[in-house]
């Protein structure tokens, strides 16, 4: 299958870019995110935010988007460490069920240490 990838920031250097780096990766069907992200030599530091198909599917180094299976066609928005999504990503943007209810978890866990 064929994935196309956007890298924002400094993480686009492993595509060969400075700041920005769009490209078309060839995956084995059934591949999930973390293949991906082992075939470009990522670790979950190296992402600050990620959108699958313009939903936003994990953010902050989560890591709960690592089991998603991608598909044929998918377009992935890799946005580096300390980098905030661009403008098209920002209009009523779309939050995953799984990040939803990994950021509430934060949330509550933060609200009971204090």
């Amino acid at each position: 299958m064929i994935i196309n990838i956007t890298i924002y920031g400094k993480t686009a250097r492993y595509l060969g870019g400075k700041l920005l780096a769009t490209e078309n990766i060839s995956l084995p069907d059934g591949a999930k995110v973390k293949d991906l992200y082992a075939k470009l030599g990522f670790s979950l530091k190296d992402v600050s935010y990620l959108f699958v198909n313009a939903t936003l599917t994990d953010a902050l180094g989560l890591g709960v988007a690592l089991e998603d299976i991608l598909h044929d066609g998918d377009h992935l928005g890799i946005f580096s460490e300390g980098y905030i999504w661009p403008y098209p990503y920002t209009d009523e943007s779309v939050f995953s069920e799984r990040l939803q209810k990994a950021l509430a978890k934060r949330a509550s866990a933060s609200r009971l240490a204090t």
